[in-house]
């Protein structure tokens, strides 16, 4: 299996570790980010071939933004 492994969020042992996000796409379908202990994985066709995709890194904006309960790695 592939992953997206953030620069900012250490996942291994962290809270949220298979917690899954569903993220709507550009055309209205439903994708499902989850964190693993080796970083994020999602079930669309993009990830598939690159294991990364706009999902993913707008699940990795909302645990990295002040808009956001804020990721803190200290």
């Amino acid at each position: 299996m592939r992953y997206y492994k953030p620069s900012e969020i250490v996942t291994k042992k962290h809270f949220l570790v298979n917690t899954i996000w569903p993220i709507e796409g550009s055309n209205g379908n439903e994708y499902s980010v989850e964190m693993h202990d080796k970083g994020f994985t999602c079930d669309c066709q993009g990830f598939t071939y690159r294991s990364k995709c706009k999902h993913t890194i707008h699940v990795e904006s909302l645990l990295t933004t002040d808009d956001y309960p804020r990721y803190d790695s200290r």
